[in-house]
C-alpha cells in the first residue's frame, strides 16, 4: 500500500504523519488544535516543506508567539471586535484569547483532538479528529462537536474537511477557517499571486470590516507581489473561488470547495511566507452578519477545501 499513517508522541500531544511513498510526500498533522504542521514533497532537485509550520519539539507555547500558525479558527475567525456580539438580544463576551482590544482566531485553536479514525487505500490517507466542545468559553456557552478530516491523495493533494455538530436545542452562530502559512522556497517578492473575487472587504485601522465592498481585480490575471503588503480580505463566489501563487519552480492550487466563501490574505513582515485562509465568513461576522452561519439543533454544517502543489 503506497500510503501509510503513522502515529507518535510529541510533547503532550502526538503527530500524525500521512504518507505517499510513490511520490515521497507526507503531511504532518498536529492532535492539539488538530492542524496541518508540515507538509514535506520531493523534485528533482530538493525537498520541501510546503508549510511555515511550529516547531513543537518542546511543547505549544511557541504556537500563539508564532502567529497562530495552521491554526483551526471556531467558532469565529480573524478579528472579533471586543471579543464582544449580541445573539437572540443577549450581549455575549469572548473570555480567550485578545491581541490588543479583540478577541482573535476563535477559541479551539488549542483543542486536545482525539483520533476518531484514520485509513489509507490505493489513493490516499485520511485521519478524522474529533474535539467536543462543552460550551466553556462564557463568550460562547453553546456545546458542539467539530470532526476534521484532514487527506494526502495522490499527485500531492491535500483536503481537509470539517463537520461541526450542534448539540444544542436552538441554532448557533458559527464561522469556519484555516491559518495556514504557505512557502515555496523563495521569499514572497517572488510570487505571483492570482485569484478572482467579486470585491474587497474595506478595513478600519483595527482591520474590522466596515461593511463596505470595494472594487478588486489586480489580481485577476496574475500579479507579482513584489513590494506588496497584503492583510485583506475578499468575497469569492463558490464557482471561482481558486487561489494560486507561484515562483520558478512551483505551483500552489487553493481550491474552497465547500462552504468557504471568503480569503483572508497575509504577507508577514519577513516575506518568507504567505497566509491564504479559507474563511466561512468575513472577520467580525457575528456583528456585522457579513457570512455568519446558523447551525439548526443537533444538525450539522461542513466545510472542506483543498491544497495541492505541483513542480513546474
Amino acid at each position: 500500500m503506497p500510503f501509510t499513517i503513522k502515529v507518535q508522541p510529541l510533547s503532550t500531544f502526538e503527530l500524525i504523519k500521512i504518507s505517499d511513498s510513490t511520490q515521497n510526500n507526507s503531511i504532518d498533522i498536529i492532535t492539539k488544535g488538530g492542524l496541518l504542521n508540515a507538509w514535506s514533497m520531493q523534485d528533482k532537485q530538493a525537498s520541501m516543506n510546503v508549510i511555515a509550520g511550529n516547531d513543537f519539539t518542546k511543547g505549544w507555547d511557541a504556537f500563539e508567539a508564532n502567529g497562530f500558525k495552521s491554526g483551526k479558527m471556531s467558532p469565529f475567525a480573524c478579528r472579533l471586535n471586543q471579543g464582544k456580539y449580541t445573539y437572540q438580544e443577549k450581549v455575549y463576551q469572548i473570555e480567550k484569547f485578545y491581541l490588543g482590544d479583540h478577541a482573535i482566531h476563535g477559541i479551539l485553536y488549542d483543542a486536545p483532538f482525539t483520533i476518531k479514525s484514520s485509513h489509507v487505500s490505493a489513493t490516499e490517507g485520511t485521519v478524522i479528529l474529533k474535539y467536543d466542545y462543552m460550551g466553556t468559553d462564557a463568550g460562547f456557552p453553546f456545546d458542539y462537536s467539530i470532526e476534521v478530516a484532514w487527506s494526502l491523495k495522490k499527485n500531492n493533494k491535500v483536503c481537509v474537511q470539517t463537520t461541526v455538530i450542534n448539540h444544542t436545542n436552538k441554532p448557533i452562530p458559527m464561522m469556519d477557517g484555516w491559518h495556514p502559512y504557505f512557502t515555496l522556497g523563495s521569499d514572497v517578492d517572488t510570487y505571483t499571486l492570482k485569484f478572482t473575487c467579486e470585491g474587497q472587504l474595506e478595513y478600519d485601522e483595527a482591520l474590522l470590516p466596515t461593511g463596505k465592498i470595494l472594487p478588486e481585480q489586480q489580481f485577476e490575471q496574475g500579479k507579482l507581489l513584489n513590494g506588496i503588503d497584503l492583510d485583506n480580505g475578499y468575497v469569492q463566489n463558490e464557482g471561482d473561488n481558486l487561489c494560486t501563487i507561484e515562483n520558478d519552480r512551483y505551483t500552489l492550487l487553493v481550491q474552497p470547495i465547500k462552504g468557504y466563501s471568503y480569503l483572508q490574505i497575509y504577507t508577514p513582515p519577513d516575506r518568507k511566507s504567505i497566509a491564504i485562509e479559507n474563511l466561512s465568513g468575513a472577520p467580525d461576522c457575528f456583528n456585522t452578519k457579513i457570512g455568519l452561519q446558523l447551525v439548526k439543533p443537533y444538525e450539522q454544517m461542513i466545510f472542506a477545501t483543498t491544497y495541492q502543489c505541483l513542480v513546474k
